[in-house]
Parts: structure tokens; sequence; C-alpha cells
């Protein structure tokens, strides 16, 4: 810990004597509130992840700059560092009249486009149920961010799957060949987002994730302070994901392989400092079946085929500033039955809905 806050200080430090030649901004978040979900006991949890940043650019001439940022997550209620050590963001690019290329550690776009249907964002208990192969960010990865043509643009990247030659991979590398779950990862979103219309099409391939696919379409429209959206995914889950620390699964069930098909209808409505915001999310899982290398925790799945949810969120937001939010937040879950249940929320999990609630308050700076 405190390695990591001497980091931090000597990137503070550096940032002021570089200002002079490049362009250094340092931001941040700090959001945290209490929370109570069935299952759970009250507890403190935030609901965007609190983060320190730092980003910059440097004028090279005839419209290009070289840009980088650098990201650290963590949660206010203890101080804890959480994921790698730059888990928001370390990257390095160049940006000019071509649009902008960066390499290292980016937003994964599909979830990043989709997330925007979601009024709460696909971040904390209100959020719609998420992909088995969602991602907010991801390593190792090219990511090309087009200009904007009339409210069109377009994301692409292109991320290197783990070491995987037999003179130099690791156990984790091992493990992946023997499966045959190694491979390249790439994604591409177009959207087109002018006026008071947002649509957008998405698809992905996730590195090291034995070619499974997630895709969406979806769109939202804005009428003076009301948003209403819609959207459809749709996941092929092959039973694997690369998880931020390298190892061989990050799902909470080891190796099950499913589709999901999610459809999401919401809306939200701004008047002043005021902001109230709702979601229904449904989703179906089929062609549930433990995969290759799956765990014990998985067993309570045999015989399970398929099951549905639905999630029912509403949120209310009151702006004390530009920069400081109170919030609160309600949201229900039915499983079709408690299997399914254990599906989305682990194999202790012992009911076949979830209740929860949330207030808490939000700073920028």
């Amino acid at each position: 810990m405190k390695k990591q806050l001497l980091t931090l200080a000597a990137l503070a430090a550096f940032s002021g004597m570089a200002y002079a030649q490049s362009n250094v901004t340092i931001y941040g978040l700090l959001d945290t509130g209490l929370v109570k979900e069935t299952g759970s006991d009250l507890k403190m949890a935030q609901f965007h992840a609190s983060r320190i940043g730092f980003k910059g650019s440097e004028n090279l001439g005839s419209g290009y700059r070289a840009i980088f940022q650098l990201e650290k997550r963590f949660t206010v209620n203890n101080g804890e560092m959480s994921g790698v050590d730059w888990e928001g963001a370390s990257n390095v690019g160049l940006a000019g009249p071509f649009g902008t290329v960066r390499l290292g550690r980016v937003n994964e776009i599909e979830t990043e486009s989709f997330s925007r249907l979601d009024p709460f964002g696909e971040d904390g208990i209100a959020s719609i149920l998420l992909s088995t192969q969602h991602f907010w960010r991801i390593s190792n990865t090219i990511r090309y961010d087009s200009p904007v043509f009339n409210g069109f643009y377009l994301n692409a990247t292109y991320t290197l799957g783990t070491n995987t030659d037999k003179e130099s991979r690791n156990t984790y590398g091992d493990t992946l060949k023997q499966y045959g779950a190694d491979n390249d990862g790439y994604a591409l979103s177009l959207n087109y987002d002018n006026g008071p219309l947002l649509l957008l099409a998405n698809f992905s391939r996730p590195s090291d994730s034995n070619n499974s696919t997630i895709w969406s379409v979806g769109g939202a429209y804005k009428f003076g302070g009301l948003r209403v959206a819609l959207g459809y995914e749709k996941t092929d889950d092959r039973g694997w994901k690369l998880h931020a620390t390298g190892s061989a699964f990050s799902n909470k069930l080891e190796g099950v392989r499913s589709k999901q098909d999610s459809y999401v209808l919401s809306a939200d409505y701004t008047t002043g400092p005021h902001k109230m915001a709702a979601a229904f999310n449904y989703m179906k899982v089929k062609d549930i079946k433990a995969g290759e290398g799956s765990g014990n925790n998985s067993d309570f799945l045999n015989g399970y085929d398929s099951g549905d949810a639905k999630k029912y969120s509403i949120g209310y937001f009151y702006s004390l500033s530009k920069r400081t939010m109170l919030y609160g937040q309600l949201a229900y879950t039915d499983f079709e039955d408690k299997t399914l249940a254990r599906f989305f929320r682990g194999s202790q999990f012992d009911g076949d809905s979830v209740t929860g609630v949330s207030i808490g308050i939000d700073h920028k700076f």
C-alpha cells in the first residue's frame, strides 16, 4: 500500500513539473454509500467505481498529438486498491485528423457502447444483468476511435491473447492450449449520435475465451428532458473468460457454457438538479452445461438447460452541484428458480429472487 501511494505521489509531482511541456490533467471520482441486498448484510459499497487518474497530451504540430492515460481504481470505504495496479486505464497513443489510436489497457467497446442504454450505466445494484462475457476494460489491446462524421463514428479493438508459444508459455498458457481456448480478440462498434437520436451496433470476440462472442444493437431517443432506450444483447459463452490477473476463469461458475439473450427497456427524466431513472431487463439463459475444466461449484447445474430472469430498477439522483451528487436506487430481480439464481449470484445463494437498495454520495474532481 505504501509503495502504491508513493507511486501516486510521484506521478502527481511529475505532472506538475511536466506541465510546461505537456497538458496534464489529474482527475478522479469518490463514491460510496450503503447497500443492502437479499442474502447479504448491510455493507458499504459504491455505485460508480472510485478512481484517480492522470491524462495528458503533447502537441506535435500539424494537428497531431501524443496522448496518455493512467487510472487507479479503489474503494472509498476501506481504501483498498482493486484489480491490477492500473486497473482503470494504462495506455499511450497518437491523435490526429485520422482519429485516435491507443495501445495498452483500454475500455472494452461493446460494454462501453451498450451501457449507454442502461440509465445506471451497468453499475451498482440497479444495473441490468451483465453478460458472463462482460468486460469493462481489456489489456494488451490496440484501440482505434474514428473522427465523428455527421454523428457517425466507429470504434475498433484488437487484443492479443496469452502467449501460448511452446517454448515460452506459462502454466496458464498450458491450460489454454490444452483446452483450445486460446485466441486473439477483436471488437467493432458502429454508432450514430446526433441530436436526440442514438443508434448503436456492436460485436466482440474476447481474447482467450474459446472464441466466445457477444453482439448487441439498440437505440435511444430524447424528448426534452425525457430519454427512452431499447436494446438487445446476445452472448455465446463457451466457458472461458480471461481474468485481469491471468487466472484461467473469472466467472462465478468456472467453465460453464451458456447462451444469453438480454433485452433492456429504460427511461430517465432530468429536470433541474433532479434525475429519475427506471429500467426493465429480461434475460433468457439457455443451453447451459459445464464445459471442460469446470469446477465442482457448477455441479448443481447438472441436468439444467434453461431459465429466465426479470429485473426491475428505479433510481433518483440529486445534484448538489456540478460535481457532487446524492443518489438512491431500488432493484428487484425475479429468477425462474433457485438454480438460475445461483447461476448469476454464485453457488452458495439460496433464493429465487433478490431485492436491493442503496443510497450514497458521488463526488467528481
